[in-house]
């Protein structure tokens, strides 16, 4: 008895001091993205009072995005007329983040309670979680709704009810309704029900599908830049951030006796064919390394590519990490053939040229931990210990990001 009432002070504590952060952050107006969410919300909010006021037009003028998300602001507009208090109720809305996690992890992992929701509720120490949940973002709106379509998901494998399918792909179309990016994740679970049920029933999912598809046809004549999709003309700097970007949300991963072990055997056992190509690829990477030169003022390109220029003002850290990201992904594949898949999905939902961070946080921590269950999630929600050592991990990077905050590192590189 007393070690359950020991571990239920300690998440009380855990879950109180993460939720009073984020109140205190929205309170100081505190933006974490280095100023791009604030940015982006007072860019946008424009389309928001259009629609407020039932007017649907012009919202190309100010972004490319569905117009899910704006709906939703514009209706919270209408019932208090005050952004403050528009603010202030998503920010509430973003709290169904950490829920939905715990709920679909609960449902993945039998572990104790106690890892899971401090996994969960860590997420709210994310840089780019708390920047867009104290300024709506429709990145965030579409995450939510992903992880409620997950949700139902995988109730549809304990119960295979056509109901938990149907809410499985409801909610995935209103993530895509929020950024049409989530596309990729809603294929990915059509090509599910293929493979796993009956032709007739996958019959009427397709076809329900397709009748959540039509709402999209009218808001592209509403907005045409929603189906102008960029996709970038430097596939070597795309993939190579990218993976640069993989890396960095790895590490946060890595950090456990289990998962470090099983990459150094597999690190081990590499063939001589394997230990070739590693090795041609670092001298060939760096051998062209002048070559390959992107422009220190250019917006985006992630943690390492900011603290590459920043530290040596030339891209060898950018470059290393991606190496790096490339040589873990292969390794995590080796070990767990399925872990491609989430490769590919990553990687097709980040295709433009301007690669931010923001197209992967958080999800891409959100998409590892409940798309399927893997050797990742599973080693660090496997002790008390593994899990504090991952929010420890998040915690520092939140302190990191504090600093850039204050200091204004990033914006300096830019300007």
């Amino acid at each position: 008895m007393f070690n359950l009432n020991k571990k239920s002070i300690i998440l009380l504590i855990f879950i109180f001091v993460s939720l009073v952060t984020l109140f205190f952050g929205f309170i100081f107006k505190e933006d974490l993205s280095t100023g791009g969410s604030s940015w982006d919300f007072n860019l946008t909010w424009p389309v928001v009072v259009n629609y407020s006021n039932f007017n649907f037009f012009g919202s190309d003028q100010f972004t490319r995005h569905m117009p899910l998300h704006y709906t939703f602001l514009a209706l919270l507009n209408i019932l208090f007329n005050d952004t403050h208090f528009v603010r202030l109720f998503y920010l509430f809305f973003s709290l169904l983040l950490p829920t939905f996690l715990y709920l679909n992890l609960s449902k993945i992992y039998e572990y104790d309670k106690l890892q899971l929701l401090i996994f969960s509720f860590s997420f709210l120490f994310i840089p780019l979680f708390r920047a867009t949940a104290i300024w709506p973002n429709s990145h965030l709106t579409a995450a939510i709704f992903f992880m409620i379509g997950n949700y139902f998901f995988l109730k549809s494998k304990e119960k295979n009810a056509l109901s938990n399918q149907l809410l499985n792909l409801l909610f995935l179309a209103f993530a895509i309704y929020s950024l049409q990016t989530y596309l990729i994740l809603f294929l990915y679970y059509l090509c599910n029900y293929f493979s796993s049920e009956k032709f007739n029933n996958f019959i009427k999912l397709f076809i329900f599908s397709c009748l959540l598809g039509l709402p999209g046809l009218y808001f592209i004549t509403l907005n045409p830049r929603i189906s102008n999709i960029t996709i970038t003309h430097d596939i070597f700097y795309t993939l190579a951030t990218n993976f640069s970007i993989i890396f960095f949300f790895l590490l946060f991963l890595l950090f456990n006796k289990e998962t470090f072990k099983i990459f150094i055997n597999k690190i081990r056992n590499l063939n001589k064919v394997e230990i070739f190509i590693l090795i041609f690829l670092i001298v060939f990477v760096y051998y062209n390394k002048n070559y390959f030169i992107f422009d220190s003022r250019l917006r985006g390109g992630g943690f390492f590519y900011k603290l590459s220029y920043f530290i040596l003002n030339n891209n060898l850290i950018f470059l290393t990490s991606s190496l790096l990201g490339l040589i873990t992904v292969y390794i995590a594949i080796k070990h767990e053939t399925r872990f491609l898949y989430f490769i590919i999905i990553i990687n097709l939902m980040a295709l433009n040229f301007t690669i931010y961070q923001k197209y992967f946080e958080p999800l891409f921590l959100v998409v590892i931990s409940i798309l399927y269950k893997n050797f990742f999630i599973n080693n660090i929600l496997l002790s008390l210990k593994n899990t504090f050592i991952f929010f420890g991990l998040i915690l520092v990077y939140f302190l990191v990001a504090y600093i850039n905050f204050f200091s204004n590192f990033s914006l300096k590189l830019i300007f």
